[in-house]
């Protein structure tokens, strides 16, 4: 019986069983996080110019929309309304000033050096951020209720001022004031000012936004305040 030997598988492929190199990955498409983060930023941008310039009333979520190039319900989406849209802006712009007036609450020097860095602290931020004292006071000038969010920070803010105070009646370089008063009486000094710059300008010659006359101011409020809240100590010193 004659056997047959089995032929030899070919060694070679064919184009077509040949294995095609992988391709490289396409890139990916940014995250929808990261896609949500860049609307949300936007709407705070376009929502903080609209408050500054038309109000809570005057600014319609259809033209913040627009300007942010978001959808209409972008604003539903990212702060649930355009009362939450308003009290993001604030939390957003006041809260680095409310840190910043923390750290010099709790810094070195005698509680009247303490209210001098205060003071340094508000002027500065609102020279960069002319717009935050209206955004801020505008609800309470029309007679309507904060956002429980601006509340919360203003209540932190006047806290920390609060502190210096009492520190200084107790050392007695601080005449005793009521607390809280004190604490608003003393931030709405660089507030207050901000907010009539315009008549300052027109009334006085005072332009705020020249930082040789805000120099000037600045040492006006330092000694206005200095001088009705000094204790007999630091008084007949």
């Amino acid at each position: 019986m004659k056997h047959t030997r089995p032929r030899p598988t070919p060694s070679h492929t064919t184009s077509a069983t040949r294995p095609r190199a992988a391709s490289p990955p396409a890139p990916s498409p940014p995250a929808p996080s990261a896609r949500g983060e860049d609307t949300r930023a936007a709407l705070l941008a376009a929502g903080r110019a609209a408050f500054s310039r038309r109000g809570f009333d005057g600014s319609s979520v259809r033209d913040i929309t627009r300007e942010a190039g978001a959808n209409l319900g972008a604003v539903t989406y990212h702060f649930g309304s355009k009362r939450g849209l308003y009290a993001a802006v604030l939390v957003e712009g006041l809260t680095p000033l409310v840190d910043r007036v923390g750290q010099a609450a709790g810094s070195s020097g005698s509680p009247l050096e303490r209210l001098d860095v205060v003071v340094d602290v508000f002027f500065a931020y609102v020279a960069v951020n002319p717009d935050l004292p209206r955004l801020m006071m505008q609800e309470m000038a029309a007679g309507k209720v904060p956002p429980p969010e601006l509340v919360a920070l203003i209540r932190r803010n006047a806290g920390f001022v609060a502190g210096i105070l009492t520190d200084g009646a107790k050392d007695g370089s601080i005449r005793a004031v009521h607390p809280m008063l004190g604490a608003v009486s003393i931030v709405s000094q660089p507030v207050f000012l901000n907010i009539m710059s315009p008549l300052l300008r027109e009334v006085g010659g005072l332009d705020l936004s020249d930082p040789a006359v805000r120099a000037v101011v600045v040492r006006h409020v330092k000694a206005f305040l200095r001088e009705g809240l000094s204790g007999s100590r630091e008084a007949s010193a």
